[in-house]
């Protein structure tokens, strides 16, 4: 026992050590903390099958697994629907059928990122001066929200999105505050190769690069009043991040001679969202009021009531008692999630909705987590301020560990309550009232060999992860030509035909329309090839007669 105390006391004393150079003493507790929370996350979520809710999760799955396991294997597998890095720092823990089948590929991945992510706002507080209340404030933050925990055993982008964001940030407020004078190669290793792997996540990473590049800019010349110095640092930060922005332009032509294909492709935002535009359910477009109203609503139904309060508090102390100090701009700087979201609403190339919304429903909720750990460093600000309080600092954090405990509670009570698990759960319901659950899991469990004749790309087909079968066997759009002539001949190609029967001119109209379906319909002949075994709300999967 006496042994046990020394090492707790030993990590408490870590928790408020100062900062000495490249260390950050407590980084290590926090990193084991954290991964036992994410381990713990994922034996909940998988064993209940929500990591797999989402459509985008198994989409991403796929992606990865497809590169090596399909009738069309390569890189170009990728696509050009997400940007790649997700994807592709998935790969090694897709080998396995059994962690791809079940999602635990994505949670171990994500419980990485976790653990990242959590260092990370432990190391920006303690680097920019905060005792450890504030320190664990940030982290408390970010591992007790439920709907981070969800998101993080899914392979959705918001975890590595928000862990190379994360890391980006740690790098650069590990420059502003050295008391060494960091080399370009350091800002380069430290802060540009994290950026250039979140713009390779999600836009926002672009938009970090940016905002990025001007605190460089601002903090070096403060620094040394030497325009050839701030441009060095500047460049040294914005080189590899730039170069990874050049490579997914050249990547996008030479796959489908447009440069831009990302943007205003078949598969794009834009056009799979022509049909919403189109409709007039948009209603944030081109209003400020709306797009505020629409994503802060968001922000406090993903981050949480405490989070969103004490990161408000943060913020007013922070600009009274920093301003733009060379720090306050690292801090500041972490807006830019928050800046590039109500952009995209505004401007239509998002489409989100909650409780508060009109239409009412949940959808995309998710990208609003990228908020929580600018929200969590200004907690951190706030906390360490009162903390420094004659008197009133003494228990502060505990007062924020029983509160937070309350509302944890209140969580707990209801996980819809969070919106990132409430569009989950929706999403469930939605699969097994359409049948799509019943049907993957029929696929998994009476598949026999001959192939499979499915259009994975149509609208609530993204469940290859959930039937389980080697990718492989599949003809589908991802298998080229392949796919091609299997739509052409079923009955010379697969033994097995999986279809959706939800019929909508609009999807047909973004390219999201069931093509296996749309052929067999127009074959006269299908019905003396194939018999239905299967039939379920919108789905039917067909086995060839004969075998």
């Amino acid at each position: 026992m006496p042994t046990r105390q020394r090492w707790w006391r030993r990590a408490w004393e870590l928790l408020d050590a100062p900062v000495t150079g490249r260390q950050v003493p407590g980084t290590g507790v926090v990193l084991i903390v954290a991964l036992a929370v994410g381990v713990i996350a994922c034996v909940v979520t998988t064993s209940s099958t929500i990591n797999l809710a989402y459509a985008d999760t198994q989409s991403h799955l796929s992606i990865s697994r497809r590169i090596f396991d399909s009738k069309a294997p390569g890189f170009t597998q990728l696509g050009t629907v997400w940007l790649p890095i997700p994807s592709l720092v998935l790969i090694p823990f897709v080998q396995s059928l059994w962690l791809w089948h079940t999602g635990w590929a994505a949670g171990l991945l994500g419980t990485i990122c976790l653990a990242g992510t959590a260092c990370g706002v432990y190391r920006i507080s303690a680097r920019v001066g905060h005792l450890r209340a504030g320190r664990i404030t940030a982290v408390l933050l970010v591992l007790a929200n439920p709907g981070v925990l969800y998101a993080f055993s899914t392979a959705m982008t918001e975890p590595v999105l928000i862990v190379t964001m994360v890391a980006c940030f740690a790098g650069l407020t590990h420059w502003v505050t050295s008391r060494r004078n960091l080399s370009a190669g350091e800002m380069m290793v430290f802060s540009g190769l994290p950026a250039a792997a979140a713009t390779l996540s999600r836009y926002e990473g672009w938009v970090l690069v940016c905002g990025g590049t001007l605190v460089v800019l601002i903090v070096a010349w403060r620094r040394k009043r030497s325009l050839v110095y701030s441009v060095k640092m500047a460049a040294a930060f914005g080189i590899l991040p730039l170069a990874a922005i050049l490579w997914w332009l050249v990547y996008n032509y030479a796959v489908y001679a447009n440069p831009l294909e990302f943007m205003n492709g078949q598969y794009s935002a834009a056009n799979l969202q022509k049909v919403v535009a189109d409709s007039g359910l948009l209603a944030y477009r081109g209003n400020i009021g709306l797009t505020l109203w629409s994503y802060n609503w968001a922000v406090l139904e993903t981050s949480g009531l405490l989070a969103v309060a004490l990161g408000s508090a943060g913020a007013l102390v922070l600009a009274w008692r920093r301003g733009i100090s060379d720090d306050a701009l690292v801090i500041w700087l972490m807006i830019v999630s928050y800046a590039f979201s109500l952009l995209s609403l505004y401007l239509g190339q998002t489409h989100m909705n909650n409780d508060h919304t009109l239409p009412t429903n949940w959808w995309n909720n998710r990208y609003a987590l990228a908020v929580l750990p600018f929200l969590a460093v200004l907690a951190a600000v706030f906390v360490d301020a009162l903390r420094r309080v004659p008197r009133v600092g003494v228990g502060v954090l505990g007062v924020l560990v029983v509160v937070l405990g309350v509302q944890t509670v209140w969580w707990a009570q209801d996980l819809d309550r969070n919106a990132v698990i409430a569009e989950a759960t929706g999403y469930l319901r939605l699969k097994e009232a359409s049948g799509a659950t019943a049907a993957a899991r029929y696929l998994g469990e009476h598949y026999d060999g001959g192939g499979v004749l499915m259009d994975e790309s149509a609208a609530g087909n993204a469940l290859l992860p959930e039937i389980g079968i080697p990718l492989a066997e599949y003809d589908n759009r991802s298998a080229g030509k392949f796919f091609d002539e299997a739509l052409a001949a079923p009955a010379t190609h697969t033994k097995w035909v999986f279809v959706t029967t939800a019929d909508a001119p609009e999807l047909s109209e973004t390219g999201v329309a069931d093509l296996v379906y749309e052929a067999i319909t127009r074959d006269p002949s299908f019905d003396t090839r194939y018999r239905p075994v299967f039939r379920q709300g919108d789905y039917v999967i067909y086995e060839r007669i004969g075998g």
